[in-house]
C-alpha cells in the first residue's frame, strides 16, 4: 500500500487560492492539537499570510513594483509552507485524517486494476472481434454468446457461439456500425454458471 503524504500541490496554485489554503493551514494548525510542537510558530505563520494577502491586494492594479513584491512575499510564503508541509508528515506519519486535519491536502491510495470478467476488442478486419475472457478457477470450458442492441433495448435473440476452451474466441460476420451485446458462463465440474453481466461494444 502507498503511503499517503501531504501534497506539494499549492505550489501550483494561482496566487488567489493559495492565501485561501494558506489562512486555512494556518488556522486549522493553530487549533488542532495533533501538532503541538509547530517548527515555527504559529504567530509567524499568520504574519507570512498577512504580508502575502496585502501584497496581493497592492499587486492589483499591475504596477511593475506591486507585482515584483507580490512574487517575492509568494516564494517566503511557498518556502515557509514547504517547510509545515515536511513537518506534517513527519508527525502524520501517513495518517491520512491527520493530514486532512493539518489542513493539507492528502494524497489519495491508487485504486487497485481489476480484471474486467469479459472484453471485446477488434479483429484485423471489419465486422470481426476477439473477446477475451477473464480465466475462472477450476473452469475447462466456457460459453460465449452475443446479440444486437440498441440505447433503446435489445433487438435480437442471444447468439451462442461454440464452446471455447480457451479465453479468446474470435467472432466474424458482424455488422459493421452495429452495437452489440457480449457475455460468457463457464462451465466446470460443478455445472455451468450463470452469465456474466454483458459488455457492449459498437463493432467497426
Amino acid at each position: 500500500m502507498k503511503r499517503t503524504i501531504a501534497l506539494l500541490d499549492f505550489v501550483e496554485y494561482s496566487v488567489n487560492d493559495k492565501i485561501i489554503l494558506y489562512k486555512n493551514i494556518a488556522i486549522q494548525l493553530a487549533d488542532t492539537l495533533l501538532f503541538p510542537d509547530l517548527e515555527v510558530p504559529i504567530e509567524t505563520i499568520n504574519a507570512v499570510v498577512a504580508d502575502f494577502e496585502a501584497a496581493i491586494l497592492a499587486a492589483k492594479d499591475g504596477a511593475h513594483s506591486a507585482i515584483a513584491i507580490r512574487n517575492d512575499k509568494e516564494q517566503i510564503a511557498d518556502d515557509l509552507f514547504r517547510v509545515l508541509l515536511n513537518y506534517v508528515n513527519k508527525v502524520a506519519k501517513g495518517n491520512e485524517t491527520t493530514i486532512i486535519q493539518s489542513g493539507f491536502h492528502a494524497s489519495k491510495q491508487p485504486t487497485p486494476y481489476i480484471k474486467p470478467e469479459i472484453d471485446v476488442i477488434n479483429g484485423d478486419h471489419s465486422g470481426i472481434v476477439i473477446v477475451v475472457l477473464k480465466a475462472i478457477l477450476g473452469a475447462v470450458a466456457y460459453k460465449i454468446r452475443y446479440r444486437k442492441s440498441t440505447v433503446l433495448g435489445v433487438i435480437s435473440e442471444w447468439i451462442e457461439v461454440d464452446i471455447s476452451t480457451v479465453t479468446r474466441c474470435v467472432i466474424n460476420n458482424l455488422i459493421p456500425g452495429v452495437s452489440y451485446d457480449f457475455q460468457f458462463a463457464s462451465i466446470s465440474s460443478a455445472g455451468t454458471s450463470d452469465f456474466c453481466n454483458p459488455i457492449t461494444k459498437i463493432v467497426i
